[in-house]
């Protein structure tokens, strides 16, 4: 039995919301095409060689969790550095059809960053930088991919704290790659 909180209301696990995410069958792969050297030449044609790697040994660490516990079988990974290059990226993945799966740190325990099929993965880690810190008002803007242990070293350097404390910290997992 599972308990909706905000519901206060259980639901059995045998529920399909509950039972497709608890499956430990691999979901269908649905309507998505899958990727060819096209589609790599095009990702080549904006982003620098580094940012597209379609190395098969390279790719291990995109496509497993740090844990080891859930692997995909993606052919290609991006790193954008900018929100424009995920843009481009993503509207073009969107054009024709391919699925994506975002990844930050994949420091996860849930396997959710790791491409359940032959996904486009689109790793964050290259954009991560911290912002300005409007120090009237205690907001900081921070990139998608920035490390959430400099996040809060640049905070405290600046009289702040950042009002989380994830087990994921630091550069653990990065630092393989």
């Amino acid at each position: 039995m599972l308990w909706l909180s905000a519901l206060r209301t259980p639901v059995p696990l045998s529920h399909p919301a509950v039972s497709s995410r608890f499956s430990s069958s691999t979901p269908s792969r649905g309507d998505f095409a899958s990727v060819d050297e096209a589609d790599v030449a095009h990702f080549r044609s904006f982003l620098q060689p580094s940012q597209v790697i379609t190395d098969a040994d390279s790719l291990g660490t995109f496509n497993q969790d740090w844990m080891k516990k859930y692997s995909g079988k993606s052919t290609l990974a991006l790193k954008p550095k900018s929100t424009a290059e995920v843009s481009a990226i993503l509207k073009y993945c969107n054009e024709k059809k391919l699925a994506v799966c975002p990844q930050g740190g994949n420091t996860g325990l849930v396997g959710g960053s790791v491409p359940v099929h032959d996904e486009v993965i689109v790793n964050l880690s290259l954009m991560n930088k911290v912002g300005e810190l409007d120090s009237v008002s205690g907001i900081v803007s921070a990139d998608a991919g920035v490390v959430l242990e400099d996040l809060d070293n640049f905070l405290q350097s600046n009289g702040f704290i950042a009002p989380l404390d994830l087990g994921a910290k630091g550069r653990f997992f990065r630092s393989i790659r």
